[in-house]
Order: structure tokens, then C-alpha cells, then sequence
């Protein structure tokens, strides 16, 4: 056997892992969306919207999402046609249209939040102290593709000035004082209404403690 077999790096076959998953997603968006009439960029923007409980400007769908202003466009007048979603002047500017969900687009958000159902069982098999280690790992990876502009901003605990971060949660944990909790790293959230965002100086430090820990 040759002995290159074991040598690439760790890094390459990480990301080819999450390549692999990335198949099994994308695979898995288009069969469930198939299955109820929309693409998965259709049903991207309704749990987005869900999610937000507020009317969104079609620029802030765009950056959410990370799509085109084109690509938005379409798929916000394909959901308007199809009585999903509706649009009324933005509460802060008459000028400026926001769209929100209707009824019916808030059934079928609600189904669109279950087609990841296939990956949430995987995870699932994981042991408790395995899932917390990946959610942690997965959370530096996502704000160092947001520092490199990769993927927009999350409203994540990690950048919010809520949050008081512990050096070491396993025996202390973090607090969060817009909700007057206490929260372990598996309960940090990736995307919080309440979100705040803190200033840059405890931005860097939440995330030097952050890195640090084990």
C-alpha cells in the first residue's frame, strides 16, 4: 500500500466530510421540496421569516439568505403568487415594501422545519458530550466564515452583549442576562430575538474565552 494512503491533511478530510454532508442536504432539500411545491431557496425564505417573527425587507431576506437580489426577487413574487406570503409598506418607511408570512405560508413553514429531520437523527445518535463538543466546533466555524465574509452575521450568543461568558462552563456556566438564565455551550443560541449586538472590544473578548476553552 502506497504511503500517501494516510497522509492528507486533517483540515482536507474534515472539509470533505462536510462536502459529503452538504450532498446529503442538498439531496435531501430538493426531495421535500419537491414533494410540497416549493425549492429549497423557497423554503429557506418562509422559515426565515418564521423565524424572524417580523416583516422582512427584501434586501434583508437577501443578506439572511446570502442570495441575489435577483434570485430573492423571484422567489419572494413565486411565494406571493402562491398566497404564502404577503406585502405591506415597511412600518418605518412608507417607500419600502416588507413581506411577511399569511396564514398558509406559516403551515408551510412549519413543514419546511421539518425536512432536516434526517440530519437531526444522525446528530441524535451522538452522545451528549459529543454533541456539545461539535455544536461548539460548529459555532467557531461559522463566525470565522462570517469574520471572512463567507456567511452573513448571525444574531448568535457569541457577538450579543447579553451574554456574560464563563472561562469554564462545565463548572460555571454562561449567563445570559436577557433572559436571566444560565446557559451551558449546547444552549447557546445561533439565532436569538433578543439579540444585541455587543461592541467590538467584547465581541474579541467573549471570543478569546471562548477559543480558550477545552
Amino acid at each position: 500500500m502506497s504511503e500517501g494512503v494516510f497522509t492528507e491533511r486533517a483540515s482536507g478530510r474534515v472539509t470533505h466530510s462536510l462536502l459529503r454532508l452538504g450532498t446529503a442536504m442538498r439531496s435531501q432539500a430538493w426531495e421535500w421540496a419537491e414533494s410540497v411545491g416549493l425549492t429549497p431557496t423557497q423554503g429557506e425564505i418562509l422559515m426565515l421569516l418564521m423565524q424572524r417573527k417580523a416583516p422582512l425587507r427584501l434586501g434583508e431576506i437577501a443578506r439572511e439568505t446570502a442570495l441575489t437580489a435577483a434570485t430573492t426577487s423571484d422567489a419572494v413574487s413565486t411565494l406571493e403568487a402562491k398566497g404564502l406570503i404577503e406585502k405591506r409598506r415597511a412600518l418605518d418607511d412608507g417607500r419600502a415594501l416588507a413581506v411577511r408570512l399569511t396564514a398558509r405560508g406559516r403551515t408551510a413553514a412549519k413543514r419546511a422545519q421539518q425536512w432536516p429531520e434526517f440530519l437531526n437523527s444522525a446528530v441524535g445518535k451522538l452522545a451528549d458530550d459529543e454533541q456539545a463538543v461539535f455544536y461548539r466546533t460548529l459555532l467557531k466555524m461559522i463566525r470565522h466564515l462570517e469574520v471572512q465574509g463567507d456567511m452573513p452575521a448571525h444574531r448568535m450568543c457569541m457577538t450579543c452583549c447579553h451574554l456574560v461568558t464563563s472561562k469554564n462552563p462545565k463548572k460555571t456556566p454562561h449567563r445570559c442576562t436577557a433572559f436571566g438564565q444560565d446557559i451551558g455551550d449546547i444552549n447557546l443560541r445561533l439565532d436569538c430575538e433578543r439579540h444585541e449586538l455587543a461592541d467590538l472590544p467584547t465581541q474579541k473578548k467573549i471570543w478569546k474565552i471562548f477559543a480558550q476553552q477545552t
